[in-house]
């Protein structure tokens, strides 16, 4: 009889980037009711502390998760599974770790490592090593992806959206489906427009993307996509970090940034150096930032979380764009991955 240790859970097979966006939002509106199904089964207790732990796309998905929850009072915290030397001794309260494949090879060992810790996994693919080891799970649906991870980016977004919910006493299920439709259909509208950014990005020698802190993980999704899609310097910065010696580089770059005021302040002062500029804000964003191409959203720039989801619609259909504009195949694999994800619990491949 196998015993739970000699369980392999092997690699899902992958389906086209392009399939993965037209399927998105149906998947998103179904995913709702099932992820507040299963956080309140769970029924988490709203935690004096809680630690969410990713890496790549998953890390990013919890950086405006994680300002939420602080914004609600809980004392909340984002780590890399490199970040904890000593593993789960240090934080205390609730971990969630955050794995959409649940085969992260640094993800897992840190479960496999912290057998008394109070975790919950929150995946996509189910079964999988980290869901084993943890006591709790968020699950996605066990959804079919692709390499870019388009709905399993978005879904965990979600996903952390619907726990922070429950701490907060909301409860916003038709909210959450109004908004990933009327987004999907936004992205779908604008098309065109959103294929003149992709060209315009195309010309800078690399691309900054910046956004304020509530908006961080579509900045640094879009950066992590656009590098692994299309291929393109892409980084990732948050608007007074950037205001304070990085913004000095622009001129040959092209920028993408995402927020309200004082974002629309900083493309004016962009504008002095570059033209290759884009804004991304809410239906209630700044009349300013003339200078650049300019996208309203519909979501709200004093809810977040939202305007976030909205926004990732937004840059996956840039790096869709971006990436036949020149001429890769986004689906293509860059590098062979020796160690990233592991198949069981004992062997980390």
């Amino acid at each position: 009889m196998e015993t739970l240790g000699e369980a392999v859970f092997p690699k899902r097979e992958w389906i086209p980037a392009e399939v993965s966006y037209a399927t998105q939002a149906a998947n998103l509106v179904a995913m709702v009711d099932r992820l507040q199904d299963q956080v309140r089964r769970l029924s988490p207790e709203k935690p004096q502390r809680v630690s969410v732990i990713g890496i790549g796309a998953s890390h990013a998905a919890a950086a405006g998760a994680v300002y939420e929850m602080r914004r609600i009072g809980l004392d909340a915290l984002r780590f890399l599974p490199s970040e904890l030397p000593a593993g789960l001794s240090g934080p205390s309260g609730l971990t969630v770790l955050v794995s959409q494949s649940g085969r992260s090879a640094e993800i897992v060992e840190l479960a496999r490592r912290s057998p008394n810790a109070d975790l919950v996994a929150l995946t996509n693919y189910t079964p999988s090593p980290l869901a084993a080891l943890c006591k709790r799970e968020l699950n996605l649906g066990d959804l079919s992806d692709s390499s870019v991870s388009f709905v399993s980016f978005t879904g965990t977004m979600l996903a952390l959206a619907l726990l922070t919910d429950h701490w907060n006493g909301r409860h916003r299920a038709d909210h959450w489906k109004a908004l990933v439709t009327e987004s999907f259909d936004f992205a779908d509208r604008n098309d065109g427009e959103l294929y003149d950014i992709a060209a315009m990005l195309l010309h800078g020698s690399s691309i900054d993307i910046v956004a304020p802190a509530p908006l961080m993980s579509v900045a640094e999704e879009s950066a992590l996509m656009l590098r692994e899609g299309p291929r393109m310097f892409a980084t990732a910065m948050e608007t007074r970090q950037y205001l304070h010696g990085p913004m000095d580089a622009a001129g040959p770059g092209a920028h993408l940034v995402f927020g309200g005021q004082r974002e629309a302040l900083l493309i004016d002062q962009l504008s002095q150096r570059t033209h290759r500029l884009a804004f991304v804000t809410g239906s209630d964003g700044p009349t300013g930032a003339a200078t650049a191409t300019t996208l309203r959203l519909p979501a709200r720039l004093d809810d977040p979380a939202s305007l976030a989801i909205a926004s990732t619609f937004v840059a996956q259909k840039l790096t869709l764009h971006a990436a036949g504009l020149r001429g890769f195949d986004i689906n293509d694999a860059a590098f062979q991955r020796l160690d990233t994800k592991t198949d069981s619990l004992t062997n980390i491949q």
